[in-house]
């Protein structure tokens, strides 16, 4: 290899502004998106336990896009 086809590591920071700010960026979006996830999760598993403690037996249809049984089949399949 010659000096002209060669890169030099030295030439760019890893710790710039621009990379930080996306590092950033993708923890508090992911952040986020973890909380609604875990209160759907929550409100599934409180509705379970509640609908079995008062014994009701409904079936209920819920078709909405929040629904945490069919994000976890839009993520399966």
């Amino acid at each position: 290899m010659t000096y002209a086809t060669t890169y030099s590591y030295s030439d760019r920071n890893i710790f710039d502004l621009k990379t930080l700010l996306e590092a950033f960026r993708f923890l508090i979006v992911n952040s986020i998106l973890a909380c609604i996830f875990l209160f759907l999760t929550l409100e599934e598993l409180e509705w379970a336990t509640f609908s079995y403690r008062e014994r009701i037996t409904d079936k209920i249809i819920d078709e909405t896009s929040w629904n945490i049984k069919t994000l976890l089949n839009k993520v399966i399949s």
